[in-house]
């Protein structure tokens, strides 16, 4: 009875142990309750265990450090594979980091991409910001221009005799000024020949208009050519180019809107203006004023440092309609209007008719070289005109380009000629700018030879000078001139030598 008591007794222990410590692993579903079925897998046993209490499970769980598994929590040491696995990890060398481009150029070139972004987002924030109401318009800027000019005319064989001319060839007073960050004007007055004064430039302009971009209203140039467009303060020399003369249409009083495109390389204006030019009085007292359409556009493909490396190509047009005023193509002696009229295509009756033009432009460096040509269509006949020019700078200087107008401006002088005395010496700092040029000029008005009130005919004209510009707003000027010309049914020729010397202050 002994012997079948601790059989007894033995094979309860052994159940015990077996129960607490048999299973190899335990998986615990956090989602289930603290009472529900636990699910045991072993060597020995596999299957369902009587339910257990709550506290029976968190002594299991806190046995046996935590190892991640999706969607139970393992309570036990890493299985063979995965040790195998942590093994081959552990074992795998580490992979060699991609070297890092550190040299100067790599930085270089990030440093002018993060300028380029910088300079566009100012842009846009400069473009897009409205104006402050608290500023209106600005302090009036005076600016001016004194021109004083000699020629003299030594003439040809069978050529009437022309009157030397010196005195003062313009003396002019600008104001212009800006207004709530968006508008801005200018009011332009000359001394007239007369002795009275004229109005010249008087308009008033507004910046980022919808869809009309910066509209101008006003009296001011009609934009006909590269040369007339720059204005009489960047002259090549003592005048436009010969043919811009006879073709220009000057100043009127219209409308008219400005485009900038391709990150202002490309510029459009059109516009309306009245045909009549304004008399003394500045108003026309006229039934049928007339109306002129023009448009100018322009591209400069190539542009670097402020135009010291240029390429600048445009043409414009214009239709002329009901006008009796500035219907004539004139040339004059030696290329410049301050001179006597040489030939005329005269067409008082002619009220309609187009003008139309190409331009051209190149720089690189100290040299430059410009060409431009104009064609107005009568019902009569057709006048023509060209102009080409090279120059260089001997002192390695150029002259600036503006984007925002599409015109070529003032040479930067870099050492300015500037006298000074020291002590009892008059010495000199610096020698200025100097300036080649060279310009060839035709003029073909031959359709109206023997026309009523006209002198057609054709015209060369052939010119050498050189510019000293003592600062960027000082320079004389010094050139020949060799003009011919042949007029009338019979095309006599005509031809005049024209010396001529200026010196011009613009502030």
């Amino acid at each position: 009875m002994r012997k079948l008591y601790l059989g007894f007794a033995a094979l309860l222990l052994g159940s015990s142990l077996t129960y607490g410590n048999a299973a190899d692993e335990i998986l615990h579903n956090p989602a289930l309750e603290p009472t529900e079925q636990v699910a045991v897998t072993s060597a020995e046993d596999s299957g369902l265990t009587p339910k257990r209490s709550s506290a029976a499970v968190i002594r299991a769980q806190q046995s046996t450090p935590l190892a991640p598994m999706a969607p139970f929590v393992t309570y036990n040491t890493p299985t063979p594979r995965l040790a195998e696995a942590t093994r081959a990890v552990e074992a795998e060398p580490p992979a060699t980091p991609e070297p890092v481009n550190t040299s100067l150029e790599s930085y270089a070139y990030i440093f002018a991409e993060l300028e380029h972004l910088n300079s566009e987002i100012q842009k846009i924030k400069k473009d897009t910001a409205k104006p402050d109401p608290k500023k209106s318009f600005s302090t009036p800027k005076l600016a001016g221009r004194l021109f004083f000019d000699s020629f003299a005319i030594d003439e040809g064989k069978n050529t009437p005799d022309y009157e030397n001319r010196a005195g003062l060839r313009e003396l002019r007073f600008t104001v212009t000024g800006t207004g709530y960050e968006v508008f801005d004007y200018k009011a332009e007055f000359t001394l007239a020949s007369t002795g009275g004064v004229d109005m010249m430039d008087s308009w008033i302009g507004a910046k980022n208009v919808p869809l009309l971009g910066y509209f101008r209203a006003g009296h001011y140039n009609i934009e006909n050519g590269l040369s007339f467009m720059s204005g009489t303060n960047h002259y090549t020399l003592t005048g436009f180019h010969p043919s811009t003369y006879s073709f220009n249409l000057g100043r009127k009083c219209g409308v008219s809107s400005e485009h900038l495109f391709a990150r202002d390389r490309i510029r459009w204006i059109y516009g309306v203006y009245q045909g009549q030019n304004t008399n003394v009085n500045h108003s026309v007292w006229s039934d049928n004023q007339g109306l002129i359409l023009n448009t100018r556009l322009t591209a400069a493909p190539y542009y670097a440092e402020g135009g010291r490396y240029l390429l600048h190509i445009g043409g414009h047009y214009s239709y002329i309609d009901g006008v009796t005023s500035n219907n004539n193509i004139d040339a004059y002696l030696g290329g410049t209007n301050w001179l006597s009229r040489t030939l005329r295509a005269a067409n008082p009756a002619d009220q309609h008719h187009h003008r139309s033009g190409a331009e051209i432009a190149y720089q690189r460096g100290p040299f430059g070289a410009r060409a431009e040509s104009f064609v107005a269509a009568y019902t009569q006949g057709t006048a023509t005109g060209t102009t080409a020019e090279v120059c260089y700078f001997l002192t390695g200087e150029h002259r600036a380009y503006n984007l925002a107008t599409a015109t070529i401006g003032a040479a930067q002088v870099k050492r300015p000629f500037r006298p000074f005395k020291y002590g009892d010496w008059n010495l000199v700092d610096g020698l200025g700018a100097w300036q080649l040029v060279g310009r060839y000029a035709y003029t073909d008005l031959g359709d109206w030879r023997g026309a009523a009130n006209s002198t057609g005919g054709y015209q060369h004209d052939l010119t050498f000078g050189v510019n000293w510009f003592w600062t960027s707003n000082i320079r004389c000027i010094f050139e020949y001139t060799h003009s011919q010309w042949d007029e009338g049914l019979i095309l006599a020729h005509r031809s005049a030598n024209i010396f001529g010397t200026s010196i011009r202050v613009f502030w």
